[in-house]
């Protein structure tokens, strides 16, 4: 499974601050890049996904590492060929520590390319 993590992704986390009139906005930065075995729903997730109109998932696997041990649906989110997927679910296979499931959905929003990315 390693050696078929060939696609680069973002994991981006969300940080609040204020604006210049001092309301509340949610701020992406960028929090971990790695390598990821990207692969679509198959099966029963994909006809689940169709009946909730959410066919734009997609299942990223990741290695496991304690920077990522915190990753949740709330705070985290990836990029990936420029757009952007909401994580809906995180699964620690088998809680062995080594891999991570990370079930997305897409938005429809870009993420504009900043330094050539």
């Amino acid at each position: 499974m390693i050696s078929m993590m060939g696609e680069r992704i973002i994991i981006q986390k969300s940080t609040a601050g204020n604006d210049k009139h001092g309301n509340r906005i949610l701020a992406w930065e960028d929090y971990y890049r790695c390598y990821a075995y990207v692969n679509g729903l198959s099966g029963n997730e994909y006809w689940a996904a169709a009946q909730t109109n959410s066919q734009d998932e997609i299942v990223f696997s990741v290695r496991y590492c304690r920077k990522l041990s915190v990753l949740d649906s709330e705070h985290y989110r990836i990029i990936f060929r420029d757009k952007i997927y909401n994580i809906s679910f995180v699964d620690n296979v088998q809680y062995r520590n080594k891999m991570l499931k990370i079930r997305t959905a897409g938005t429809g929003r870009q993420q504009y390319a900043e330094n050539g990315r």
